[in-house]
Order: structure tokens, then C-alpha cells, then sequence
């Protein structure tokens, strides 16, 4: 499982779930996360090729959502 994202631990989540925390912590302002959760397996895999996607991706998908909640607002 853990080869899939080398860097990541995973581990089951007390209260259900599941987590993956990053073995070697990245700055705040990286842009990065260092702990990522998820209900399913499924989900967190989502999140983690998230995290492995180039900077450039991220912001332009993370602009696009900006954009859709603040339609309509002054």
C-alpha cells in the first residue's frame, strides 16, 4: 500500500477512516500537506495524488473552485 506513495505512512484512523502523514515534514507555505485523511481508501489515494500533481495544478484547480463559490458575491 505504502509503495504506491513513498514518504507517506498509512495507518487506520481511531474513529474509522484512514490517514497518511508524511515521514519527512514539507514547509507550511509549500503549498504541500504533511498529514492527509480520508473515509475510504479510495478517498485518501485521491487526496495523496493530490499531493504529487505539479504546484501549477494544484493553484489552477484550487483557483477554480475560488472562482465558483465566490460567483454572484459582490
Amino acid at each position: 500500500m505504502e509503495r504506491a506513495f513513498q514518504g507517506w505512512t498509512i495507518m487506520e484512523g481511531a474513529g474509522g477512516g484512514y490517514i497518511a502523514f508524511r515521514a519527512v515534514l514539507v514547509p507550511r507555505d509549500g503549498g504541500l500537506s504533511n498529514v492527509r485523511c480520508g473515509a475510504t481508501l479510495a478517498e485518501l489515494y485521491e487526496h495523496l495524488e493530490e499531493e504529487t500533481r505539479p504546484q501549477a495544478m494544484r493553484t489552477s484547480r484550487r483557483s477554480g473552485k475560488d472562482r465558483r463559490i465566490g460567483a454572484g458575491s459582490p
